[in-house]
């Protein structure tokens, strides 16, 4: 099975020195009630013994070929909560440390309930965390699993005991959730002159709420003043192809642009357009603009705020800068992704 940025596939003997780089540190085991691996054969019996059972996945990073965690389905006498009933199925992960808070386990663990609901007919799928493991409970909550229940007193694989909460996911909730995504249409055309002031207004009204998470008011203040000049505004378009996407009234949702050299100049997405699709569609429309110019390597400028996104979507930090933007020097990233 495949992701955006992950190959998730069955767990071999020759994966164990990997499993044993990321698998030895003791913040990753003990956690989830696992003991460190101590020795690359250890990780190489692992495998053999627990990993290869069925529906049990390595993944692995599409960029360098390397499993840096692993996924995997359980069923029947694998599961293990009172509550669960047969033709339940539970989730299970783990990443490697220089993985954590960059998505990749949230994209695995949606790929595997694709696989539960639709490809092996599941009806719920549950998740368990012992209780101060916050990491674990924050992949639930993006995989859109609920709070059901808690157990406490349970005996974990490591001879003590613990409290656990359990999460469950449902079909129906998961395919709800999957149509209130497809439904989010947006209309792409490029942006003229005639839309200037539209994008005015989105780019200082994004930049004064959105991005004031990350930056004081004095620079987020001092950075949406960068739009206020109109002829700025026309010298942009016609340096670089805007492409604006729009709601069903009509309304810009957000835009972005790409020049002949693979240059990204912009990305902002209405305040209020925040984490519907907005962004990636209009970065895969950038994207195939960007091929068709024939470059091979895409650049940007990111901003704190938008930096995990790109991240997310295969961009590699190259430096950290001071940027001007009108009179303050503001932190960005200089990003790129190799597109060809």
């Amino acid at each position: 099975m495949e992701t955006e940025r992950l190959i998730l596939r069955p767990w071999r003997e020759e994966d164990a020195l990997s499993l044993y780089k990321y698998a030895k540190n003791p913040a990753v085991g003990p956690i989830a009630g696992w003991p460190p691996h101590t020795s690359v054969e250890n990780s190489r019996e692992v495998i053999r013994d627990i990993l290869s059972a069925p529906e049990t996945y390595a993944v692995v990073l599409k960029e360098t070929n390397e499993p840096v965690g692993s996924v995997g389905i359980m069923f029947g006498d694998s599961v293990h909560s009172a509550d669960m009933q047969e033709g339940d199925a539970e989730i299970g992960y783990w990443i490697g440390v220089p993985y954590w808070g960059k998505g990749l386990i949230p994209e695995a663990v949606n790929r595997l309930l694709r696989r539960c609901f639709e490809e092996l007919g599941v009806k719920r799928v549950w998740c368990g965390y012992y209780d101060g493991n916050t990491k674990s409970r924050r992949v639930m909550d993006k995989c859109g699993f609920k709070f059901h229940h808690t157990e406490e007193g349970k005996p974990s694989p490591l001879g003590d005991v613990r409290t656990e909460h359990f999460t469950l996911l449902t079909k129906e909730d998961f395919l709800k959730d999957s149509c209130k995504e497809t439904k989010l249409v947006y209309a792409l055309r490029p942006l003229e002159e005639k839309d200037i002031l539209e994008m005015q207004h989105l780019f200082r009204s994004t930049v004064l709420n959105v991005n004031l998470k990350d930056y004081t008011k004095e620079e987020v203040a001092d950075w949406a003043s960068c739009g206020d000049d109109l002829s700025h505004w026309k010298e942009l378009l016609s340096q670089h192809h805007f492409i604006g996407a729009f709601d069903e009234q009509g309304n810009m949702a957000g835009f972005s642009s790409m020049n002949k050299g693979g240059y990204l100049h912009s990305m902002f997405v209405h305040k209020d357009m925040q984490g519907r699709g907005v962004a990636i569609l209009l970065l895969s429309e950038v994207e195939k603009m960007a091929k068709a110019y024939g470059v091979t390597e895409i650049t940007s400028e990111v901003s704190l705020t938008a930096k995990p996104f790109f991240e997310q979507k295969g961009y590699k930090v190259v430096k950290s800068q001071k940027c001007r933007a009108n009179q303050l020097e503001l932190t960005n990233f200089v990003m790129c992704k190799q597109i060809l």
